[in-house]
């Protein structure tokens, strides 16, 4: 199994390079040069583990059966029930998939409970020994669940920058909370794609790289950028297939179609490598906030990022420079990195290009403004007695879109967004964080996770947010100490 890059098709590497490297060289994503083929049939009985340990060694034979199996163990000991680690419920024709059951109550510990351990057998297969700094940029799900992962690692630091005043007071907290030790913990001036694109920018730098030499230590990222994120995210699309298969709910060899609420394209885009590998999806529909720059480009080939920026209900999805569209459109464009290049270079220039190709009927775009979403979060409850986050109430805006059974995709527990549940119940918000969660418990009488219930009683001392022109200073600085 090789790795190519989405701006230099010459590129030939093996998964474990890709995952120590992040970001190749000229700046592009690092992508199979094929995807291997499965027959579903061959994981029916299995459990998740057993699921995503047979898909890391299609793409990681590097790594032995064995160390996958310690890696993937995490999940036994980080998430409500090992037994069920993605629970699934269906009503009628629509089924949820419940990715939020692990420590930080977000579909973001699916991959970075593994990722840790995935970077460092990549160091091992290689022979690396020096000291590893991921830096990671969030919207809010990844910087906590980052933190979880990579916290009191052996010869390994973490740095987290998210947007000041755009996380939700719960995903603020836990990221606050676990500062200290090997983890630095910074909310910056500015937006995501403004962190993003200061983190892209430190991978590339000389004086960065030039430091890392001085103190014998490596860069890697947490984000999806890194392509072990990625391919970690596959194992959740068999394992619904297969359970959906094993319920009775579809029959062998039926198409579903897969709803995701995206503003990176990371997750989607694992469910549509899926369908390449043979997982029987007929469509993948991507579902935007009002930050809708991925409904656009699906619905007219245009990506345009000159927009207002919105900070909405959702805000995992606040985000207009999506950096995981770059390897779909390299797959789509049949490998021509010149092409994607020249678009990605038109986007840093003028801030949108147009696709030149037709893009597959398979992907489809629809967006829910905060509005609507709050509308969809009582409508649900009122049918099913089911209570669902803002984010997956956007997803569900895509079931319109559907012709076959349709997987929702629930990416976070809705207790990490109180103000937006309350908001959508027309319950007054006032009161702590604490008793936020307790109103909705009252009303809804749905489960607290254990992880939020844990921290609710805890105080954190507010920063002042990093300049966005001071990020690369700060790194410096971690990486001398």
């Amino acid at each position: 199994m090789k790795y190519t890059s989405t701006r230099d098709n010459k590129v030939n590497i093996t998964g474990t390079q890709a995952v120590i490297k992040g970001i190749s060289d000229e700046g592009g994503l690092f992508l199979p040069k094929e995807f291997p083929t499965i027959n579903i049939q061959d994981f029916r009985g299995l459990t998740y583990q057993e699921i995503a340990i047979n898909i890391l060694e299609l793409y990681f034979p590097e790594i032995s059966y064995e160390e996958l199996e310690k890696i993937v163990n995490n999940y036994n000991y980080k998430f409500e029930n090992s037994k069920e680690i993605t629970p699934i419920k269906t009503f009628d024709n629509i089924s949820f998939l419940e990715l939020f059951h692990g420590p930080t109550s977000s579909f973001k510990d699916m991959a970075l409970s593994l990722l840790p351990g995935l970077m460092r057998a990549a160091y091992d297969v290689n022979n690396i020994t020096e000291r590893l700094l991921i830096l990671t940029a969030t919207s809010g799900d990844t910087g906590s669940a980052a933190l979880e992962g990579f916290k009191s690692q052996d010869r390994t630091e973490i740095a987290v920058f998210y947007p000041d005043g755009g996380v939700s007071d719960i995903q603020k907290l836990q990221m606050e909370l676990s500062d200290g030790g090997n983890a630095s913990v910074f909310s910056i001036t500015g937006n995501f794609d403004d962190a993003q694109r200061s983190v892209k920018e430190i991978f590339a730098d000389d004086d960065i790289k030039e430091n890392c030499l001085i103190n014998r230590k490596n860069l890697g990222s947490a984000n999806s950028i890194n392509i072990a994120r990625l391919i970690s995210q596959i194992p959740y699309y068999v394992y619904s297939y297969v359970t959906l298969l094993e319920k009775g709910i579809i029959k062998d060899g039926e198409k579903i179609d897969i709803i995701v609420p995206t503003g990176n394209f990371g997750d989607i885009l694992a469910g549509i490598y899926a369908k390449f590998m043979g997982v029987p999806i007929e469509n993948a529909i991507c579902a935007s906030n009002s930050n809708d720059v991925l409904t656009e480009f699906f619905n007219t080939g245009y990506y345009n990022a000159n927009r207002e920026f919105l900070k909405t209900l959702t805000p995992s999805m606040d985000i207009l420079i999506s950096s995981n569209l770059e390897r779909f459109l390299y797959t789509i464009s049949k490998g021509d990195s010149e092409e994607i290049v020249s678009i990605y270079d038109e986007l840093k220039q003028k801030g949108s290009f147009k696709f030149p190709r037709k893009l597959p009927d398979y992907i489809k775009g629809i967006s829910a403004d905060d509005k609507r979403t709050k509308e969809i979060i009582k409508e649900v409850f009122e049918k099913h007695k089911y209570l669902i986050d803002p984010h997956t109430a956007v997803a569900y805006e895509g079931v319109s879109l559907t012709k076959n059974h349709a997987l929702v995709v629930s990416t976070a527990s809705p207790y990490k967004f109180p103000d937006a549940i309350l908001e959508a119940f027309a319950i007054k918000i006032e009161g702590n964080l604490e008793e936020k969660i307790n109103k909705i418990n009252n009303f809804t009488n749905s489960k607290i996770p254990v992880a939020i219930e844990n921290m609710l009683a805890k105080e954190i001392e507010e920063k002042h947010p990093l300049k966005i022109g001071d990020i690369k200073k700060k790194v410096m600085e971690i990486l001398e100490r």
